[in-house]
């Protein structure tokens, strides 16, 4: 292949940003940290078949052109974009993002030849025309590709170098490894690599379900996946208190660097927390209730000594829940069985919900007492929703094969062995458990 270098290849296009999926601009954008060098570089990451499948799952126009690549021969769109990727060592995904990113060439059902000709942006700098020798589909992929294996093979011959800091569209960035670098070197606008790297979330990011504990491959930090955001949990006492550490997973950091910070995690379950004005209140979970009078909080058997200063900073990361008062029964929850039936229930607040199966007592309530009572006592209890695993568990039903994992209180199902491993989950972590303890879930949202 004959190439051509240029020092900053700059390829954004000012009308490429009008077209920006609603899905897409929900991811978390760092613009020090776009992709990982290994990530850039993860050729294999899909085969021939599977940028087909790509393409033809999007309904792109591209799953059924035929187009001359950079030698003149023609070739299906997908294996223009494999054969670049094979050559320069670059990820596919990388391509097909950018694709998107430069001419909508994935979403758009009847591109013009202008297009299809200024494909991937490839030198076609803001300031000027495109070089004529680079317009045709198969030219701006191969030299894509190319261009961005010079960003990793020779990085002090191009202006944007990782380590050092720069001024991009009144943003002051530092690129942190030479992928970032070569992103910015390619197209030099902080908007315009935000759009490639949400395309990028939007097409092949993990996008972990609430309730997932996760734990970047290069850092002891765990984070816990909340409302589409990440909390810091602060220690590992902290961490045992509330969760299984067992339900970890490791994931690579770009896959955790996408949801935006949450406040931390720094309080025990059940901690007793003293706000500037002065009320105590109860952590249970993530609801904080607020103890009415020091009456209440003796008759509970709490001690001051056990209280802690939190600030407003401090419980912004929680909701509040029913006060307790004297009247409130089982404030901190009890496991209750009648004496009769064996039937279990969660008594909380004066509130019985049952429990459908031994693995949702096990799970949920590993440390708490089962106290046997009578029908009669039970009975003065209203009745409410079944107790549901908690979010991040892996259950399957007897005698099905379906893996869902908890989210929201829902159960989505786990389409395929691949997603599975993909997620980082781990077979032993599967919860065997009852039909009727499974079916208490919503069906929510598959996973694949």
């Amino acid at each position: 292949m004959r190439k051509i270098f240029k020092f900053v290849a700059t390829s954004y296009l000012l009308f490429a940003i009008s077209y920006l999926p609603v899905s897409a601009a929900n991811y978390f954008f760092n613009p020090h940290f776009i992709l990982t060098n290994e990530e850039l570089t993860d050729y294999h990451s899909l085969s021939l078949s599977e940028i087909q499948y790509f393409l033809e799952n999007k309904n792109s126009v591209l799953a059924k052109l035929i187009l001359p690549d950079y030698q003149g021969v023609n070739k299906k769109a997908a294996e223009i974009i494999w054969q670049a990727a094979q050559e320069s060592q670059i990820n596919p995904r990388v391509l097909l993002a950018t694709l998107q990113k430069e001419q909508s060439l994935i979403t758009d059902l009847d591109p013009s030849q202008n297009q299809l000709d200024k494909a991937m942006g490839y030198r076609c700098p803001d300031d000027g025309v495109c070089s004529p020798k680079t317009l045709s589909f198969g030219k701006q992929v191969d030299g894509a590709a190319w261009q961005f294996r010079q960003y990793l093979n020779q990085p002090n011959l191009w202006t944007y170098q990782a380590g050092q800091q720069y001024e991009i569209d009144g943003y002051q960035i530092t690129p942190v490894n030479q992928a970032t670098a070569g992103f910015y070197n390619y197209t030099p606008h902080y908007s315009g690599n935000k759009r490639f790297y949400q395309l990028y979330q939007e097409y092949f990011g993990r996008n972990y379900p609430d309730g997932s504990l996760l734990k970047a491959n290069d850092s002891p930090a765990v984070w816990l996946i909340e409302s589409g955001t990440r909390r810091l949990i602060t220690s590992w006492g902290i961490l045992i208190s509330r969760f299984d550490p067992k339900k970890i997973l490791v994931v690579p950091r770009l896959d955790l660097e996408k949801y935006e910070t949450a406040p931390e995690i720094k309080f025990h379950n059940y901690s007793l927390l003293k706000t500037p004005e002065g009320k105590i209140y109860l952590l249970v979970d993530t609801t904080l209730r607020y103890i009415t009078s020091p009456e209440v909080f003796q008759r509970l058997g709490f001690n001051s000594d056990e209280v802690l200063e939190a600030s407003i900073a401090d419980l912004s990361g929680y909701t509040y829940g029913q006060e307790i008062t004297s009247d409130s029964l089982y404030p901190t929850g009890a496991l209750l069985q009648n004496k009769l039936s064996g039937g279990v229930y969660y008594v909380e607040s004066g509130v019985k919900q049952p429990i459908y199966s031994r693995e949702i007592m096990a799970v949920n309530f590993k440390n708490k007492i089962l106290t046997q009572v009578s029908a009669e006592e039970l009975g003065k209890y209203p009745d409410g929703e079944p107790v549901k695993f908690k979010d991040g568990e892996l259950i399957k039903a007897d005698n099905n094969n379906k893996v869902y994992v908890i989210s929201d209180g829902n159960r989505r199902w786990i389409k395929t062995e691949t997603a599975f491993v993909k997620f980082g989950y781990k077979w032993d972590n599967i919860v065997m458990t009852s039909k009727q303890a499974v079916d208490v879930h919503l069906l929510g949202e598959d996973l694949e």
